[in-house]
């Protein structure tokens, strides 16, 4: 590996802009942790309708830092809102962590602002770094372009044989060939690439699209770290619980899912309510609510399941929760039910074989 290149540390996020925030109420907005520092930003709507971004990095360690960056914005709105630009270098230290750029005319037309932050050098803050994979060598020998050929990464065979039974086929049949995505999944391909080539770091940042090609290509160990992931680093509030039982839902986490139905703050009927899930999600939400409902029960557990079932059923349906029929309601419940202990009785014989 000592012909690797290393890629110039680059970040780039879209993030969407409070929509009729309170005249002079300066709302934060959740950056999250790139390039070593901590970033949020703050977007203010001044009273002459003008519109003010902040941005604030932070160092966790006390000692001496400094970090120079060249961050570019590019804010766009609807319809015929002109798309504004700005492209500064700034060197943020401990006596300047917070940058106010210059004010944006109208700024509430603006919906959407792009965030581009690349380090050009730095001192103190601790960066990884990665290999740069549009640059071909000796072990980077496996080709991943897109569909019209305009873009071009490589990546090692082996690594991406090892993770998925699918491209290890195609790489057995053809060592040369190519592996085709559309170009809009370069950026998570890129994602999923730094996390299974050194220095093997996993990023909440568009993690659905990186799971989409790591379940395309059945990398189940990829699927399993990333919902550690999820579950380690999530946040509790509402909206994001909602997020991640979709994420749960799509790929089919069930860790993930239980860890929000028992461990989070939020309600149940208001995760289900007005959202469309898998009956394999539906049932894990009926199972939750039913023994929740069965705790609190006092007579026979057999009498009380089945009291459960008839009682969650009705109050299900009454919520609209199942928009069908009732049947579906037990069908679902009864189906992961069977699921459920296949999974336990196969846990079983594992740690016996063991």
């Amino acid at each position: 590996m000592n012909n690797i290149s290393m890629k110039t540390q680059t970040v780039t996020k879209l993030f969407k802009l409070p929509e009729d925030s309170e005249i002079g109420k300066k709302v934060q907005i959740s950056i999250c942790d790139i390039l070593g520092l901590h970033w949020t930003g703050f977007w203010t709507i001044s009273c002459t309708a003008e519109g003010r971004f902040e941005i604030n990095c932070e160092e966790k360690n006390r000692s001496r830092w400094k970090f120079l960056a060249q961050v570019e914005l590019q804010f766009t709105g609807e319809g015929q809102t002109p798309v504004i630009n700005i492209n500064k270098e700034i060197e943020f230290t401990p006596k300047l962590k917070i940058m106010v750029f210059d004010p944006i005319d109208q700024g509430c037309r603006y919906n959407k602002v792009n965030l581009k932050i690349t380090r050009k050098s730095s001192v103190g803050v601790a960066v990884d770094k990665f290999i740069d994979f549009e640059k071909k060598n000796s072990w980077l020998d496996a080709l991943i372009r897109s569909e019209d050929g305009k873009k071009m990464m490589y990546a090692n065979s082996g690594i991406l044989a090892l993770n998925s039974p699918i491209l290890k086929q195609k790489l057995q049949n053809d060592k040369k060939a190519h592996i085709i995505i559309p170009s809009e999944s370069f950026a998570a391909m890129e994602k999923l690439m730094n996390f299974l080539h050194p220095p093997y770091k996993m990023e909440r940042e568009i993690v659905e699209e990186v799971l989409d090609l790591a379940s395309k290509w059945k990398m189940e160990s990829v699927l399993t770290k990333y919902e550690q992931l999820l579950i380690r680093e999530r946040c509790k509030c509402q909206d994001s619980s909602l997020k991640n039982v979709k994420l749960a839902d799509k790929f089919k986490m069930r860790s993930l899912l239980e860890d929000i139905l028992y461990n989070d703050t939020c309600n149940v009927y208001d995760l289900l309510d007005g959202n469309d899930y898998s009956s394999w999600t539906r049932a894990a939400m009926f199972e939750f609510v039913l023994e929740m409902e069965n705790d609190y029960a006092d007579d026979d557990e057999s009498e009380n399941t089945l009291y459960g079932v008839l009682s969650m059923a009705e109050l299900l349906y009454q919520n609209k929760i199942y928009k069908i029929n009732k049947l579906f309601i037990f069908q679902d419940y009864f189906k992961f039910q069977n699921t459920s202990n296949y999974a336990s009785s196969a846990q079983k014989k594992s740690t016996g074989s063991a």
